[in-house]
């Protein structure tokens, strides 16, 4: 009589029928021979092992297809619920195997699947997650999402499960940080919550200096308005290089208020500071009508991307100039560049919809190792960073 239950969960998983039905499957989709016909035919009969994934590895079928771009086969296996957003072992992704190979049929594929799920799912889960904040008593508060980890949770789930949660996969949802004590460091080149997670920090400085020549179209004498003061990066850049005739600040931590204040934000010309969130901040400066901005910044710490989405829609009445800009901080899926992707896609059509036309402007940037030294976790990874540039769509080509 066989141990069976002698066998560790994972050897057991790793032996399972379903598991060897895939690796005959996979052999099928890696022989030359096989055309797209036999493949439809093997994975139609099987559409259960579509949503499998390999123990061992973690890989999927649609890992494999689009690593061989076999386009048909990936359309095939996404219309029998393949998950577009399944991670291998490595943490790849099918669309990271399409871009490593080079295949741009399927990666425009599978960034239409992720696109579409993304919206789809976004409107469930932003009724769940209304419902989730009145049942509580709550309501949003600003904050920066750094990293946003949109791209792993609310798609599809993967088959793949581990024991212990990474540090990088960890919510970064943080509804209490307004409550939290937070700190400069001693260098002040960043400023840390409670668990040590970077609120902001000084590596940022060159990409905000990019901002704000974005939302001040490189002119002084302008109206701008930047939502989330941290570091006062954005707003040092702001009134040393173009000298705003009016520069609001929406600020809503304690800590960071009385440091604006310490330093003497309140004091500057055309400075007007606002304490509180920005969910309650804004309406105000839209119903008193001498709050007509030229240039938009948003950049809040801990938020949901529900919260950013329930911001643009009040740029209407925010982004008044015909030719004026809107930016934010682009921290969308930063530790995966198909899921970047695929979060950038859906905010274009997002802020389409609001009669924004948006480029993603490929910029360069490094980031040290030893700039995350005391830091708990990183907020950005990689050497490009794609920064928004929102124009009115009248103006955008003029």
């Amino acid at each position: 009589m066989d141990d069976v239950t002698s066998n560790t969960p994972s050897e057991y998983a790793a032996s399972s029928p379903n598991q060897d039905r895939l690796r005959s499957l996979f052999k099928i989709m890696e022989d030359p021979a096989a055309n797209e016909h036999v493949l439809h035919e093997a994975w139609t009969t099987n559409p259960d092992l579509a949503k499998e994934q390999l123990w061992e590895t973690g890989q999927s079928a649609l890992m494999l297809a689009a690593h061989h771009g076999r386009v048909g086969t990936v359309k095939n296996l996404l219309s029998l619920g393949a998950p577009w957003n399944a991670l291998d072992r490595q943490g790849k992704c099918a669309g990271n195997y399409a871009v490593e190979a080079g295949h741009q049929e399927c990666i425009d594929v599978l960034v239409e699947a992720g696109v579409q799920a993304e919206l789809i799912l976004g409107m469930s889960y932003r009724l769940n997650y209304e419902q989730q904040l009145k049942s509580r008593g709550q309501s949003h508060n600003t904050c920066r999402e750094k990293p946003n980890k949109r791209h792993k949770a609310e798609s599809q789930e993967t088959t793949i499960q581990t024991d212990t949660v990474p540090l990088d996969e960890m919510d970064a949802v943080k509804p209490a940080y307004l409550t939290q004590a937070i700190r400069y460091n001693s260098e002040d080149t960043a400023l840390l919550d409670a668990d040590n997670d970077a609120v902001m920090m000084e590596w940022e400085r060159p990409l905000m200096s990019l901002h704000a020549s974005i939302i001040t179209n490189n002119q002084t004498n302008l109206r701008v308005l930047n939502v989330g003061f941290g570091m006062g990066i954005i707003d040092t850049e702001l009134q040393s290089k173009y000298k705003p005739s009016q520069h609001v600040i929406i600020e809503a931590h304690p800590t960071v208020y009385q440091r604006m204040l310490t330093d003497g934000w309140g004091r500057k010309a055309g400075v007007e500071l606002f304490f509180g969130k920005w969910q309650d901040v804004v309406p105000i400066l839209i119903n008193e009508k001498r709050y007509k901005f030229d240039g938009v910044f948003f950049d809040t710490f801990g938020e949901h991307w529900i919260d950013m989405e329930n911001f643009h829609a009040h740029l209407p009445n925010l982004l008044y100039s015909p030719s004026g800009v809107y930016s934010f901080f682009n921290g969308l899926a930063p530790d995966n560049v198909f899921f970047h992707g695929v979060c950038c896609q859906v905010l274009l059509l997002q802020l389409g919809k609001l009669g924004l036309d948006t480029e993603f402007a490929p910029c360069e940037i490094t980031v040290n190792e030893k700039d995350w030294e005391g830091v708990r976790r990183k907020y950005w990874h990689g050497n490009t960073y794609y920064l928004p540039i929102c124009k009115w769509k009248n103006i955008a080509t003029t």
